[in-house]
């Protein structure tokens, strides 16, 4: 027997475990309405308990163990709707172990290529939906090999939304622990996908997202820094901020990448045969943002310190496009300590450059008037 005051609290919560949100269609009295029409004013949403998640969550792990597609599709549909009823019904999904339960999920169903291909794109979008979640229990078994692998297959995806989605995911599971780069880089086609991304300019927060990833990626070690470079990386870099449309976050997090890769020495080698960087480089610097600047600064100073020794050349094509005036204004203007050292450094062999320069100049001159005879 259901008592009258528990019959209300017990539909209401099997609306929500059911992820059913009804519209209430209300007839208005004829003096207050403006027409005589029926006017359908929508309910609130129903807000989500912890007890409720907690139930949610339960029936969603108990049905991946058992592997039913057909009942995770529809938990996952209404853990979607209930999301998006705003932000305290996430914060009690997140915290009861709604992550876990859609992870689990995910890594269950992900070695299918094709069959469960709608549930683990539902996953990833909400999944996606609740970003940051590095620090939530359970979401580590996106970095499994299944959840990786299938996540890889994702970015390579036609649908658009779906590759963001998952260079998104994939962006926030290698934050939760370094081995999860080396798993990622060792998955086939992981580095080749993170590169498409950004050569299809999918999207701006997909390029984003890439950079990011491959950043960690190359910051590991140079195997894998290596592995970028021969797939063309600094080219495609170059590229993206001679583009005049590319957005000021894109941009900085290129010189980010960039920067990061200048310490691998085949990385190094690819800057220094690319004809545009130097120009570029000194164009950035007190122009994008102070990190852009940063980057700008150091990568110069790590080509000009190729191989222990100072290049000359590099300071000369520097100055002819007007690093010198660049990097004394940024002394004027004051910048991090780091990048103060290693722009005053460049700065004294700059000045050296320019006096040669003046030097040599004056001598061609010179010889090129000794047989001019004097006007008076």
């Amino acid at each position: 027997m259901v008592l009258p005051w528990r019959s209300g609290v017990a539909k209401r919560r099997n609306q929500l475990t059911s992820g059913d949100i009804s519209v209430v269609e209300t007839k208005i009295p004829a003096q207050i309405r403006s027409s005589s029409r029926m006017e359908r004013i929508r309910s609130p949403r129903v807000q989500l308990i912890p007890r409720d998640a907690v139930e949610i969550s339960r029936r969603l792990e108990n049905a991946a163990a058992r592997k039913e597609y057909a009942e995770c599709f529809e938990v996952v549909s209404k853990i979607k709707n209930l999301g998006g009823g705003g932000d305290t019904n996430k914060k009690y999904l997140v915290q009861n172990g709604c992550v876990f339960a859609l992870s689990s999920c995910f890594e269950t169903f992900s070695a299918a290529r094709d069959i469960h291909l709608r549930l683990l794109e539902e996953i990833l979008y909400v999944l996606s939906s609740w970003l940051p979640l590095n620090r939530s229990e359970g979401f580590s078994k996106m970095g499994s090999t299944a959840s990786l692998n299938c996540l890889v297959r994702f970015l390579n995806s036609t649908d658009a939304k779906t590759r963001q989605n998952a260079a998104f995911c994939i962006r926030e599971v290698i934050t939760v622990d370094k081995r999860y780069v080396y798993a990622l880089t060792d998955t086939e086609g992981a580095c080749e996908a993170l590169v498409k991304i950004i050569r299809d300019s999918v999207s701006t927060s997909s390029t984003k997202a890439s950079l990011m990833v491959i950043y960690r990626a190359v910051s590991c070690n140079d195997k894998i820094a290596s592995r970028f470079v021969r797939l063309g990386l600094v080219e495609l870099l170059t590229e993206m901020m001679v583009n005049n449309n590319a957005e000021k976050s894109v941009c900085e997090r290129s010189l980010v990448v960039l920067n990061a890769t200048c310490d691998n020495e085949l990385g190094k080698e690819d800057v220094l045969r690319n004809a545009l960087i130097v120009p570029l480089l000194v164009k950035k610097i007190l122009r994008v943002s102070d990190l852009a600047t940063q980057c700008s600064v150091s990568i110069l100073w790590k080509l000009w310190k190729n191989n222990g020794q100072g290049d000359d050349r590099l300071l000369v094509e520097a100055f002819q496009v007007g690093a010198f005036e660049k990097l004394l204004v940024l002394l004027q203007v004051g910048c991090e300590e780091k990048t103060k050292e290693k722009a005053s450094e460049l700065l004294r062999n700059l000045n050296r450059c320019k006096n040669e320069i003046e030097k040599t100049n004056c001598v061609d001159s010179s010889m090129h008037l000794k047989n001019v005879k004097k006007s008076f």
